[in-house]
This record gives C-alpha cells, sequence and structure tokens, in this order.
C-alpha cells in the first residue's frame, strides 16, 4: 500500500536528448501522488526552451540562470519540494514504472533516513564492460545519486549536499556518510530500478573519473568512524583500489590479452581502451596520493 508521497528531484545541465526520455519514464510512474522538480543548472543546449513549454500539473522547473554544479542543484530543488520524501535519478536514466512504490516500501518506520535503489546499464540482462560499469549499481549496494531516496527531515537535521564534494563526484557518497553519523538508519530497495541510458563515453570524461576514488582520504579524515559504512574499495583501511597495484606490475602481461577481450566483445575505441590501460590507473593513484598528501591521512 502506497503510505508516502514523494516529490522526485531531476537536474540536469546540457542533457536535452538523455532529459527527454528521463521524463517521459517519470511521467510513466505508477503511484498515486507525486512532484517531479526539474533543476536545469545553466544549460545553454535548448534545455530551458523545452522545459519551458511542457505542460504538467506536477512538473515543476526551476531555472539557474549558470552553471552551480550538481550539488547546489540539488539543494535547489530540495528547498522546491513540496511532500516529506524525496527520490532523486539524474538526467541520463530512466525509472522503472514501479520506482516510487518500490523505495516507499523501504521506509517502514520513522528513524529510516534514505533508501538505496538498484541501477543497471541499459537493461537488466546488460553485461557492462568499463566504463559501463562505472555508472551501475547491482544489489543496490552504494547509495548512488541517480537510485535514491530520503526523508526530507533528513536534510533538515543533516543539511544540503556539500559542494565541496562535487569536485570527486561523490557527493553521494558523503550525504549518505554524513546522514549514518547522525544516527539515521537506511536499507535497500532492489526492486526499485533504474536504467541508465547508454552513453557516448570520451576520454575527457573518463578522465575526470579518475578523481572520483580520491575523496576516501578525505572521508576518512571527517568521519573516521563512518567512512566504512557502505564497504567502499578500501582495504585495511589503507589502500585504496588495491587492485590497480596488481594491475600496474601486470600491464605489460596484460594489455595485450584485454586488449583482445576488448575487441572480441565488440569493442572498437582505441582511446578508451588506453585510457584506462594504463593511464586511468596511474592517474587515480596520483589524485589518491594528493589527497591523503593534502589532508594529512594515511592512505595510499
Amino acid at each position: 500500500m502506497e503510505t508516502n508521497n514523494f516529490s522526485i528531484v531531476v537536474c540536469t545541465y546540457n542533457r536535452l536528448e538523455y532529459l527527454k526520455k528521463c521524463i517521459a519514464a517519470l511521467r510513466d510512474i505508477q503511484f498515486s501522488t507525486f512532484e517531479i522538480i526539474i533543476v536545469n543548472d545553466g544549460s545553454v543546449d535548448g534545455t530551458k526552451q523545452f522545459l519551458d513549454t511542457l505542460e504538467d500539473e506536477k512538473i515543476t522547473v526551476i531555472h539557474h540562470q549558470s552553471n552551480q554544479g550538481l550539488s547546489a542543484s540539488r539543494n535547489t530543488g530540495i528547498a522546491h519540494t513540496t511532500f516529506d520524501f524525496i527520490a532523486f535519478t539524474d538526467d541520463d536514466c530512466e525509472v522503472d514504472k514501479q520506482w516510487l512504490t518500490e523505495l516507499s516500501k523501504g521506509f517502514s518506520h520513522s528513524n529510516i533516513g534514505f533508501v538505496i535503489g538498484q541501477t543497471f546499464y541499459i537493461s537488466i540482462h546488460y553485461k557492462g564492460y568499463f566504463p559501463e560499469r562505472l555508472v551501475s549499481n547491482p544489489n543496490a549496494k552504494w547509495p548512488m545519486g541517480c537510485n535514491i531516496a530520503y526523508q526530507k527531515k533528513v536534510f533538515e537535521t543533516c543539511g544540503g549536499f556539500d559542494t565541496f564534494f562535487f569536485r570527486y563526484n561523490n557527493e553521494d557518497s558523503e550525504m549518505a556518510i554524513r546522514v549514518v553519523s547522525h544516527g539515521f538508519l537506511y536499507t535497500r530497495a532492489s526492486d526499485a530500478i533504474v536504467y541508465h541510458q547508454a552513453m557516448d563515453w570520451t576520454p575527457a570524461s573518463l578522465l575526470r573519473s579518475t578523481r572520483n576514488a580520491s575523496v576516501w582520504p578525505v572521508l576518512k579524515k571527517k568521519y573516521p568512524k563512518h567512512y566504512l559504512f557502505f564497504d567502499p574499495p578500501v582495504t585495511y583501511t589503507l589502500i585504496v583500489h588495491i587492485k590497480d597495484y596488481v594491475y600496474v606490475m601486470l600491464a605489460p602481461l596484460l594489455i595485450p590479452l584485454l586488449f583482445i577481450r576488448y575487441v572480441m566483445h565488440g569493442k572498437r575505441d582505441v582511446k578508451i581502451f588506453f585510457i584506462k590501460w594504463p593511464i586511468y590507473l596511474l592517474l587515480r593513484r596520483y589524485y589518491i596520493y594528493k589527497e591523503a598528501i593534502k589532508h594529512r591521512v594515511l592512505m595510499f
């Protein structure tokens, strides 16, 4: 039985074609009472003009005059919500029709601060490869911002998304850890499903993502008792992505074999392959070392 009314927050920046599919899926949701808050974060690709033509009483559109970043946009969306439960998805995702119904089931008592849903790249049965796995969340393991719902009182107690963590593309991780550190509980709703749309990966976007893992020295310093709560890729509280070291050491042997495997799976973008092998791994290590030294945290 549906017992909660939801506000859905979607933030967008220069992703008009993705956004159109996202909105179409949101309009298809089978749930009694919900609203959709769309925050246009200063897009210049026709997004504003498109959103201004929408005629749907469920949809509220807010325009930022300039680009402020995802964290600031989410906070704008939160400030404009009406209901006590706030669900988040991204502009390049499509939600399942039963998404809100399944998220709602997770709020079984008042101290459940948030519920994590399960995210697949393209479809449930699609077997993704790097970099496609970067945007999937099987078994709802991680508190990813593309498929998560919070009680609104969580933000009133803990504050909004921290814009500082946008540089790591990890503001959703910090938010969830902060909420847990304030004593709220969480649960997972594997049947609350979101599909990430097929992406046009570029070397530039992959290189930006190498900063993501460098958030762990920062979170270790800020939340020493809680940063390991969601079982992050940190071994012995010290080593981030320990497999990177193995891959780098075996790179001369692995790269030819992995390239053959890459081509056999129908992949043809040589630049994408060599961004990971070994540039992605080495650059990720560099940023981790840099943040650990900067924040005086023993982590590598």
